[in-house]
């Protein structure tokens, strides 16, 4: 385990944000004097935050709500993101692909994640989720295909920092113009600037945070039961700056779901691009009316969009962006 961790990119993975002492080193302390494994009781809020930085940089969402959450909390979903790791790594004879895609739906996911075991996260694990991050980094296999960039993007979930219109149009702008301007050539279909960005502070406020979504999961399991489980774990979730369902990934042109979570920025820009060009007639126009507003909502955000304001929402975006 030492070699992993004198890697300085591994450190600071794991290294909760404002954590100065490096509280994680508790964890590795309790393996040196014996401990057989860390259960949701047997340490701090730090050790749990820094398991959790490295479980959400390897893709595996922390929250029982299918959020990636650091919060210090070895809760229902981290024991689901330890499990998911050691199937996925063939490190747990006890666990298959019926419990880990236990029979639910959106309502009852959260409730009935209790079918999953209770893990406990051994040193063998922890040297393995090791291993795997210094491969992932050192191939560029990482969130947002560069470690600066997931770094960036680990750290401001830890804060629970999300960014302002104009500091997405500084990060992002020059991004979204050259991803229209793709999509013109492509599909001769103009987007309007606005549109995107304002999708992107809507869906993310400018911050990569996948969602994963166990009813989704269990249901293409059910469809494709020999299908390779990583691969319909991220088809099963929200990804990227625009939260595109994994499962659309030949729809914006990317090669799997997975690759999806690995593509650079300027791929995820060129995604949500490629995503709100199938409603030409709305994107296209520069004075939007509060009905294509609407209609945009819908399309993005399902039937329910008026429920929480989305089209109100998206329209205030849009005019900030527009005012920048």
């Amino acid at each position: 385990m030492e070699q992993f961790l004198q890697d300085p990119k591994i450190s600071q993975v794991l290294t909760p944000v404002g954590d100065k002492k490096h509280g994680w080193r508790n964890v590795l302390e309790q393996f040196r004097k014996g401990e057989r494994g860390i259960t949701r009781q047997s340490v701090g809020e730090e050790p749990i935050k820094a398991i959790q930085r490295m479980l959400v940089f390897l893709g595996y969402s922390t929250s029982s709500t299918g959020a990636f959450t650091i919060d210090g909390d070895f809760g229902r979903g981290t024991n689901r993101a330890v499990a998911q790791f050691e199937f996925d790594s063939g490190l747990n004879s006890q666990l298959t692909r019926k419990i880990l895609c236990y029979p639910c739906t959106w309502q009852t996911a959260k409730t009935n994640i209790v079918t999953i075991p209770d893990t406990r996260l051994s040193l063998k694990t922890m040297e393995a989720m090791l291993r795997v991050a210094t491969n992932a980094i050192a191939q560029n296999r990482v969130l947002c295909g560069r470690f600066e960039d997931a770094l960036f993007h680990l750290d401001a979930l830890d804060r629970r920092q999300l960014l302002s219109c104009q500091q997405i149009q500084k990060r992002y702008g020059d991004n979204v113009k050259s991803a229209v301007a793709r999509v013109q050539e492509e599909k001769q279909v103009t987007v309007q600037p606005e549109w995107v960005l304002a999708i992107i502070k809507q869906e993310t406020g400018g911050i990569v945070r996948p969602r994963f979504e166990q009813h989704i999961l269990t249901r293409l399991n059910n469809a494709q039961g020999r299908a390779d489980l990583v691969e319909l774990r991220y088809q099963a979730m929200s990804q990227g700056l625009g939260q595109i369902l994994g499962s659309n990934y030949k729809m914006v042109g990317a090669q799997s779901a997975v690759s999806m979570f690995q593509s650079s920025i300027a791929e995820q820009v060129l995604f949500v691009a490629r995503f709100l060009s199938r409603k030409p007639a709305i994107v296209s126009k520069r004075n939007p009316t509060s009905e294509s507003f609407a209609q945009l909502a819908r399309f993005y955000n399902g039937p329910g969009y008026a429920k929480h304001h989305y089209d109100e929402s998206l329209a205030r975006w849009f005019r900030e962006f527009q005012s920048l």
